[in-house]
């Protein structure tokens, strides 16, 4: 009966959505209309275009500034509200008499995304800031980020000014598009308005010696990092353009607070932090850590989320990013779903570097760990780390702890922010204890080297009814070894169920969990307290939906790769090296969610090819055994490079 009513439904339904989607196109048409009427009223109101891939926002912040303390009224994008439909709402709020509009405009909506906006906007003056790696996963090149930001510079009219970094070779380029006035800036020789002197060490904001003709006036302003001098001369440039006295311009440049978000200093019960947690491509990271380098400071902390738009193998990408950190700060913690992959930079059991899949673990770590006098740099994306929530978590209660909300605004602005919402991404999971498993990790474990016992770890769930299904075939594995070698299994701490041998000469511990899967890694670091066990002698054999069905692959250290006892072992542990079998089973149909397909039991022939799977993955256990001996044999006899050096049969 209800798929009769469904049936009956369904076109009502289409009818709906298709009503809706009309209605707001005609809705957007008409306020574009209606906006393209209102900017022609707006004959004395300059209006002023900022783009470049990073620093728009604060450039248009400064610039606004600048002009409000000569030309007093004037309108501007609220935050980092770029779309159309933002600038519509500027436009239409802007008067006659207004003397200016500053449009900070984003290139968000790839190539051609530009013609909108500047038909809306009409600038008469056009600044380029620079051209980065900001949407380069959208656009593949920098070249073609450079050729659609150059479409400002062409929209503009024979009697505009067009503003250009005069040390970014792409964006100089654009001056050959355009037969007006160039205003040029930077710190080559050749910019019109150069910058010297630049300092910017913690806890001194920027300054810089600035150079316009026969004039130079000392800047000093409110911004941390000597990477916003650019930023700075491209405002000044904008006022001059207009008009603007330079000691004035400067002047309203030292009154002027760095934007939310963007290298932005917060102090919380003497802990210094600088927010750069708005967004973070590849190209803003160096800057930030140059940032740090130079700052004076007790202690520096960095905490790095998710990075953006580089080209590349992302594991390398973080790796690379951890081993920069370590070399600046006294503690590095990365955070999100793939935080772990960071842990491949740790030389040492003594590194302070820990990985986060959950923003929640790290906060009660950073609680017990901050102390007055540190100096914290939040580097992410606000949208998919929302950093910001570890402040929050300082000064109070906080009780959302979702990861993917996907909101762009400030947390304080939200009105969830003290509403208990459940983890809704995969990687949120039950908090770790921090007097438990976190904080024990500010003193790194050590381990024996003597002939310890190796620990083989099957992932899988516990329930009778999962035992022939895709997330089981860690448990599978080891059923297979204990009845080869005629091991019998009992049960341990926490029901967990044991079987004892030995094998090429070692003892070998086979683990199966009685826990769920996110929580294996708590479990086996609380067995871990007062036991032999070690995770640097330890085999986990898992499923992997990245590998095809039934292939088989030993690793020897890495990130979790999505799975989720992988991720919970890596987080409770704060270590890589452990040894690890993988049995693909990525054989998914699209339309079945995950959670469901990795719960399913297999079919009849797919479980031929699993047991096949299994009886390799039991090999490649007794490999890596043999491997761990060769490597501990070499490291009696003085090789001290062995046990990192040893290559898989």
């Amino acid at each position: 009966m209800s798929k009769t009513i469904k049936a009956v439904f369904r076109p009502l339904v289409w009818l709906k959505e298709v009503l809706a989607w009309r209605w707001q196109h005609l809705y957007r048409l008409s306020s574009y209309q209606l906006t393209y009427w209102h900017r022609r009223r707006l004959r004395n109101t300059v209006f002023i275009g900022v783009t470049g891939s990073a620093g728009k926002t604060t450039t248009k912040d400064l610039i606004a500034s600048i002009l409000q303390a000569h030309l007093l009224q004037g309108t501007k994008n609220p935050d980092s509200l770029n779309f159309p439909e933002d600038m519509v709402k500027v436009l239409l709020a802007t008067r006659k008499r207004d003397a200016y509009c500053v449009m900070e405009i984003s290139a968000h909506a790839g190539p051609g995304g530009l013609d909108l906006p500047l038909a809306l906007i009409k600038p008469q003056l056009g600044v380029v800031t620079n051209i980065g790696s900001d949407h380069l996963t959208l656009y593949q090149s920098r070249q073609a980020i450079a050729d659609e930001k150059a479409r400002l510079i062409r929209a503009l009219p024979a009697d505009g000014v067009a503003i250009l970094n005069a040390d970014d070779p792409l964006v100089w380029a654009m001056r050959s598009q355009f037969s007006g006035r160039v205003l040029s800036f930077g710190l080559s020789e050749h910019a019109m308005l150069r910058a010297e002197a630049i300092s910017s060490v913690w806890p001194a904001r920027l300054t810089l010696n600035v150079r316009w003709e026969e004039q130079s006036v000392q800047v000093n302003t409110q911004l941390c990092g000597s990477h916003w001098a650019p930023t700075v001369l491209a405002a000044l440039a904008t006022g001059i353009a207009l008009g603007v006295p330079l000691p004035l311009a400067t002047q309203a440049l030292a009154a002027t607070e760095p934007f939310e978000g963007r290298m932005a200093p917060l102090q919380i019960k003497g802990i210094d932090f600088i927010r750069d947690d708005w967004k973070a491509p590849l190209s803003t990271v160096a800057p930030a850590f140059e940032f740090m380098h130079a700052a004076i400071a007790h202690r520096k902390i960095i905490v790095i989320g998710t990075i953006s738009d580089y080209t590349g193998d992302s594991s390398k990408r973080y790796v690379d990013i951890a081993k920069a950190a370590l070399a600046i700060a006294a503690c590095v913690l990365f955070i999100g779903p793939r935080a772990s992959a960071a842990l491949r930079a740790k030389r040492s059991v003594d590194d302070a570097l820990f990985a986060f899949p959950s923003i929640r673990d790290a906060a009660s770590f950073l609680s017990c760990y901050l102390k007055a006098g540190d100096l914290v740099l939040l580097k992410g994306s606000h949208k998919a780390d929302h950093l910001q929530r570890l402040l929050i978590a300082l000064q109070g209660d906080l009780q959302c702890w979702r990861a993917d909300c996907g909101l762009m605004r400030s947390c304080l602005s939200c009105q969830y922010l003290h509403v208990a919402s459940g983890p809704k991404a995969a990687f949120e999971s039950k908090p770790v204890a921090v007097n438990d498993s976190v904080s024990k990790h500010v003193q790194p474990l050590r381990y024996k080297t003597d002939m310890q016992t190796v620990s083989v770890i099957g992932l899988g769930n516990p329930q009778p009814h999962l035992a022939d299904t895709p997330h089981n075939v860690g448990y599978r594995t080891l059923e297979l070894m204990a009845q080869q070698h005629g091991w019998e299994w009992q049960v341990g701490y926490a029901q967990t169920l044991i079987a004892n041998g030995e094998l090429l000469g070692r003892p070998v511990r086979l683990i199966k969990l009685a826990c769920p899967m996110n929580e294996v890694g708590p479990l086996l670091r609380a067995w871990s307290t007062g036991s032999d066990f070690s995770v640097a002698h330890s085999i986990i054999v898992h499923d992997d939906l990245a590998l095809p069905f039934a292939e088989v692959k030993a690793k020897l250290r890495g990130g979790d790769g999505g799975h989720r006892g992988v991720r919970s072992i890596l987080q409770s542990f704060q270590d890589d090296h452990f040894l690890r079998v993988k049995i693909g089973v990525g054989q998914r149909d699209q339309n079945m969610p995950l959670a469901d397909y990795v719960l399913t039991p297999f079919s009849p022939a797919q479980q031929a090819q699993i047991l096949t799977a299994q009886a390799v993955a039991v090999q490649r256990v007794l490999e890596l055994i043999r491997n761990l001996n060769a490597a501990q044999s070499k490291t009696k006899n003085g090789d001290a490079h062995a046990a990192s050096s040893c290559q898989l049969s």
